[in-house]
């Protein structure tokens, strides 16, 4: 996947801060020299170097800077993904019209003690939605998901442990956290410009070609249905409606679909059980443009960043 220069998709979050214990408090967000608090949590574990992550293939995921404006009501993190084994970058250029078309390549070589990097900001708006509930937007890059995001802050959040009292007790905590992608979108508008491409159905698998010796354990069987007649924002409703009562009957227990959005990107849909005969909502990323072109790897975090992201938290 290539990055443009003066565009980036951003997906937004509610984070989730809360005490272990029950009894604990709730840590404040920003910056406070007279009590523990989030961004102090993050800042020791990125001063320590702990704040990082080794993917499978090698990659490192780490959290690079960590930046509180209370002007604006902020807190943002910057995260690298450096790939020490990945190929080098090729550039090419076409030759002139009249030779046939052909073209050069040129390849960007990299240092022995460089690595090829990529960086994501997330930027957290500091006044709570609800108590400890934090509205937030993600940059889209890829191998930078929350998932890997959200074991950095976690285990981050872990380490700083403090006190609260329970009775006359004395006692430590520390604070937990949880990002749930904030569903904004209706099926039924990514429907006037999108299309559904496939229905895919899964059921418990019961082959019965399985021996009983354990050396094969049957998981799940899928079945993808191909859309070719037309699903539109009008008819979607009682399409499923016809669908699912009967898949359900033949033992298929969940129903995703595959979605192709108008901004050529595609999204896959599980369809809740609450939301069988009602309106679908789902995570649709947003796309902003930038007057200045992004660099691809950022050193301090963005400003140019952080204001298109909260303009999207506010929407």
């Amino acid at each position: 996947m290539f990055l443009e220069k003066f565009s980036r998709f951003f997906r937004r979050y509610d984070l989730t801060f809360a005490p272990r214990h029950k009894a604990g408090a709730h840590l404040p967000i920003g910056e406070d020299p007279n009590l523990p608090n989030i961004t102090d949590a993050l800042k020791q574990r990125w001063r320590d170097n702990k704040a990082l992550e080794v993917q499978p293939n090698g990659d490192i995921v780490e959290l690079m800077d960590v930046e509180f404006d209370p002007k604006s009501e902020a807190l943002t993190l910057l995260f690298h993904r450096a790939s020490p084994n990945a190929a080098d970058p090729a550039y090419r250029k076409r030759a002139r019209k009249d030779a046939a078309g052909r073209v050069t390549i040129r390849t960007a070589k990299k240092a022995e003690d460089e690595e090829q990097s990529i960086s994501a900001h997330l930027v957290i708006c500091t006044n709570p939605i609800k108590r400890g509930i934090y509205r937030s937007a993600l940059e889209e890059i890829p191998g930078i998901s929350m998932s890997v995001i959200r074991r950095i802050i976690s285990l981050a959040l872990q380490d700083y442990k403090y006190d609260f009292k329970k009775g006359t007790q004395v006692n430590e905590t520390y604070t937990t956290f949880k990002p749930e992608g904030v569903r904004s979108e209706t099926l039924t508008n990514a429907l006037k410009k999108g299309e559904l491409n496939f229905i895919k159905l899964v059921r418990p698998a019961k082959p019965n070609f399985v021996d009983a010796n354990g050396l094969f354990e049957p998981v799940n069987e899928v079945m993808k249905l191909r859309v070719k007649g037309e699903i539109t924002s009008q008819n979607w409703r009682n399409e499923l409606k016809n669908l699912i009562p009967l898949a359900k009957k033949a033992g298929w227990t969940e129903f995703n679909l595959d979605l192709e959005l108008d901004d050529e990107r595609h999204r896959t849909i599980k369809i809740d059980r609450e939301q069988e005969a009602k309106e679908i909502l789902f995570v649709r990323s947003e796309q902003v443009d930038f007057k200045r072109e992004l660099p691809i790897c950022s050193a301090a975090v963005n400003p140019d960043v952080v204001k298109k992201a909260l303009q999207i938290i506010a929407a």
